[in-house]
């Protein structure tokens, strides 16, 4: 059963319980009234009998009086046990009920065959509390039996036309609420793997529904920004992982024409290379997968950048006292800070240098080289994939600009260029400890 047949069955329910209750307590408090009201009038016939009659120690006799004829047709008096005035044409059954009644001697009020309402009233002599006769009287209730069947059945008819009439706006207002969820399900069902730019889009959030698309539209978008994340990722790693892989199969080309006396030495030390670019490449290829399968977290940890600056060589460093530790992990910072050391290497006419500072929060290795400088057209596109240019990576087995940022920013840093003269790039960390 659908989520809308069970929500209509529900409500209709309700409705109908609801109803069933009106229908039961609106027709019990009317029969309480139509009692009521044949009381009333059984009480007043009483009293207007009682008062035609002379009641004495010895007994009661009635008394002709003006509306006599009105009062004998639904009136019985007993002296004592003997029935001395009873209604004219009624039927054998009301009479015998009416007399068992009165001889009872004690008072009370029944339903009497025809629809007919009895009440007894006990007479008793002038100034004693001995019961010398009875006084009773009938009421037709015909007519408000009828009534209370006519009412009966236009409450049911009510009931089931507030029922139908309910069902059919419990209906119309169950299709229009979950109108946007089938939407959702017909565009879910239309979209293909690759629709990373499809969105519900059913406008700003109106209800619990629309604001739950508007979630979801979120939600596809970061999805879709997170795919996107990974292919510039696999396109990155392609990218700088050609040109490391070209020079082991160079090197590799070279040692199996090496050829004359020095033919050994020079495949011994093409094979060396080959070695250790492969062991290089092969760290550098697990460091990536590791953070992209989340399997280590580039940010918890320290990492002291004036350490890992001393791992480079041929470069100068400048380092103030009391440098605070940065965030990350060390292997992390370290493949961060290479490929920017590498490129440096590749554009620096004489010489190399890392300064390192501590300021707002921030941990800052500066490489500095004297070479010509990022070309100012080229910018932040420096840290495009395949990016070209004085200053950008274009060449060597490091992992390059774009995987470099990557990295810096999975420790809560970024790589950025910085001011000149020379080629400048800068790689920053949060700080540890105070940095001023």
């Amino acid at each position: 059963m659908s989520l809308r047949s069970r929500l209509l069955l529900t409500s209709l329910a309700a409705l109908a319980v609801g109803l069933a209750a009106m229908l039961i307590v609106g027709n019990v408090l009317l029969d309480q009234r139509v009692h009521s009201e044949a009381s009333t009038v059984l009480r007043a016939n009483t009293d207007a009998q009682l008062s035609a009659l002379d009641v004495t120690a010895r007994g009661v006799s009635v008394r002709q009086t003006a509306n006599d004829a009105v009062l004998d047709r639904r009136s019985w008096v007993l002296d004592g046990q003997r029935v001395i005035e009873r209604p004219p044409r009624v039927s054998a059954e009301l009479d015998r009920a009416a007399v068992a009644l009165g001889r009872n001697a004690t008072g009370a009020e029944i339903d009497g065959p025809d629809e007919i309402r009895l009440r007894a009233t006990p007479i008793r002599a002038p100034r004693s509390s001995k019961v010398v006769g009875s006084v009773v009287v009938g009421f037709d209730t015909t007519s408000l039996e009828r009534l209370q069947k006519i009412v009966l059945l236009g409450t049911l008819v009510l009931a089931g036309t507030v029922l139908l009439g309910g069902a059919l706006a419990i209906r119309g207002a169950l299709s229009g609420a979950l109108e946007p969820v089938a939407q959702m399900t017909e565009s879910a069902r239309q979209w293909g793997a690759h629709d990373l730019d499809r969105r519900f889009d059913l406008g700003p959030p109106r209800d619990e529904l629309t604001a739950l698309a508007a979630t979801l539209d979120e939600l596809l978008a970061r999805i879709a920004a997170s795919r996107r994340h990974e292919q510039r990722f696999a396109a990155e790693m392609a990218h700088e992982l050609r040109t490391p892989l070209a020079g082991l199969q160079l090197q590799a080309e070279l040692a199996l024409k090496a050829t004359g006396p020095s033919a050994d030495a020079e495949r011994e030390q093409a094979l060396a290379a080959v070695v250790a670019q492969s062991a290089r490449l092969n760290t550098a290829i697990d460091a990536l997968l590791a953070i992209a399968r989340n399997e280590i977290d580039p940010a918890a940890g320290s990492v002291d950048l004036a350490a890992i600056a001393t791992d480079f060589d041929d470069v100068e460093i400048d380092t103030p006292q009391a440098l605070p530790l940065a965030e990350g992990d060390p292997d992390v910072v370290r493949r961060a800070l290479t490929p920017l050391v590498e490129n440096a290497r590749r554009h620096a006419r004489s010489r190399v240098r890392l300064e390192l500072s501590a300021a707002r929060g921030r941990v800052r290795v500066a490489v500095r080289d004297d070479g010509p400088g990022l070309d100012p057209e080229l910018g932040e596109r420096a840290f495009d994939p395949g990016a070209r240019g004085s200053g950008a990576a274009d060449g060597g087995a490091g992992l390059g600009l774009p995987l470099a940022r990557r990295l810096a920013r999975s420790c809560g840093g970024d790589v950025i260029a910085g001011p000149g003269p020379g080629g400048c790039f800068v790689l920053e960390l949060p700080a540890l400890g105070p940095a001023t």
